[in-house]
C-alpha cells in the first residue's frame, strides 16, 4: 500500500521479517511520499494477531493502531502555535516505554515531525536512543533530516523515501483516486513528488487558477492592485506558487519547453521567458523560497510576507530585459 517506494519497503520488511527491527529509525523525506503511512503499516505488522503478507487490518491489535487506542503505540507530533513537540511530551512518552508492553512485545513510538523537537526534547530522546530499552522502537519521521540532532542521526537506521514519480502520481489521481485524466496530468508535474501535495492541488484546483491567471497577467498593474490574503494558508500558497511559476519561467528561458510544469500555460510562461531578465528570475525565485521558510518556520507577520512577495513581482517586472 506504500505507493512507489520498494526500496524502503524492502529494507523494513527485512528487518521486520528476521525479527531484528532497530532501536531506532529516521525515515527521511519530502512531505507526501508515504514516510507516515510506512511508519503506521510497521506499526499495525509489529501488533498483528494474523500476519501474512502484511497486517490484516481487521483483528484486535490492527484496528487499535488505526483508531490510535492501542496501548503500546504512541505518536508524538508538533502541537501549539510554535508547531514543536516539547520536552514534556517527550518525557511523558518515555515514560510509558520504560514500562513493560502491555499487549504485545514491543512498544511503538512514532515522532512524526522528527526536526519539530525542542532542543531539551531532543536531548531528553537522545538519552534514551544512547541506551535504549530493549522492547521499544522509535520511528521518527522527517522532510529535513538537517535539522535533526547529528548525534540522534548516528543512532538511527535511515530509511530514505524518494519523491515519487508524476506518471505515477497522475495514475493513482486517477485510478484510485477518481480524478479528473487532464487535471491529474497538469497537478501531477507540479505536487513536486507528493502525492498527498497533489490531492491538496486538485481540491483547491480553482483557487489556484485565479492565482495563474494573475501571474500569467504579469502586469505590475495587477499586483499594485492585489488584494492581499490575511489568512497564513492561502499567503503561503500565493508564494508557493509564484515560485512554481518562476521555476517554469526560468526553465523556458533556458530553452528546455518539455521542462515546464505548467503547460496548460505554455503560452504565457514562454512570453515571460523572453520579456525577463533570467539571473533576476532566477534570484527572485531563491528569495522568495527562503521568504517561505521564514514564513513557515517563524512569526512572522502576513502582511509584510505579503508586500515581500509583491515587491519581489514588481522589481521582477521592472526590470524586463
Amino acid at each position: 500500500s506504500i505507493l512507489g517506494q520498494s526500496t524502503a519497503v524492502r529494507l523494513l520488511q527485512s528487518d521486520l521479517i528476521r525479527n531484528r527491527l532497530a532501536p531506532a529509525y529516521l525515515l527521511v523525506g519530502s512531505d507526501g511520499v508515504g514516510k507516515r503511512s510506512a511508519a503506521v503499516e510497521l506499526v499495525k505488522a509489529v501488533h498483528c494477531d494474523h500476519l501474512l503478507d502484511g497486517p490484516c487490518d481487521q483483528c484486535v491489535s490492527c484496528r487499535g493502531v488505526m483508531r490510535g487506542v492501542h496501548p503500546d503505540v504512541h505518536i508524538l507530533m508538533p502541537q501549539g502555535t510554535s508547531a514543536t513537540i516539547s520536552i514534556d511530551e517527550v518525557r511523558w512518552i518515555l515514560e510509558r516505554v520504560a514500562l513493560r508492553p502491555f499487549v504485545g512485545s514491543r512498544s511503538m513510538v512514532i515522532v512524526d515531525g522528527a526536526h519539530r523537537l525542542t532542543n531539551e526534547a531532543a536531548n531528553s530522546l537522545l538519552k534514551v536512543l544512547e541506551e535504549p530499552p530493549g522492547q521499544t522502537t522509535f520511528l521518527l519521521i522527517t522532510s529535513q533530516a538537517a535539522q535533526c540532532l547529528p548525534t540522534i542521526r548516528s543512532r538511527c537506521r535511515i530509511v530514505r523515501f524518494q519523491r515519487l514519480d508524476p506518471g505515477m502520481i497522475e495514475e493513482a489521481l486517477v485510478a484510485v483516486h477518481q480524478q479528473d485524466g487532464s487535471l491529474a496530468r497538469v497537478v501531477s508535474r507540479i505536487a513536486q513528488g507528493s502525492l498527498s501535495k497533489a490531492l491538496a492541488l486538485c481540491s483547491q484546483w480553482p483557487r489556484d487558477q485565479a492565482i495563474h491567471e494573475h501571474l500569467a497577467a504579469g502586469e505590475a498593474r495587477s499586483w499594485m492592485t492585489w488584494s492581499m490574503p490575511k489568512e497564513r494558508d492561502l499567503l503561503a500558497r500565493w508564494l508557493e506558487a509564484s515560485i512554481e511559476w518562476l521555476r517554469d519561467v526560468a526553465v523556458a528561458s533556458a530553452d528546455a519547453p518539455s521542462l515546464i510544469h505548467h503547460v496548460e500555460r505554455r503560452v504565457a510562461i514562454e512570453g515571460q521567458a523572453r520579456a525577463f531578465n533570467r539571473d533576476r528570475c532566477i534570484e527572485t525565485t531563491f528569495r522568495l523560497m527562503e521568504l517561505k521558510r521564514s514564513f513557515e518556520e517563524q512569526m512572522i507577520s502576513p502582511r509584510l510576507v505579503g508586500t515581500m512577495l509583491r515587491e519581489s513581482w514588481l522589481n521582477l517586472l521592472e526590470g524586463r530585459s
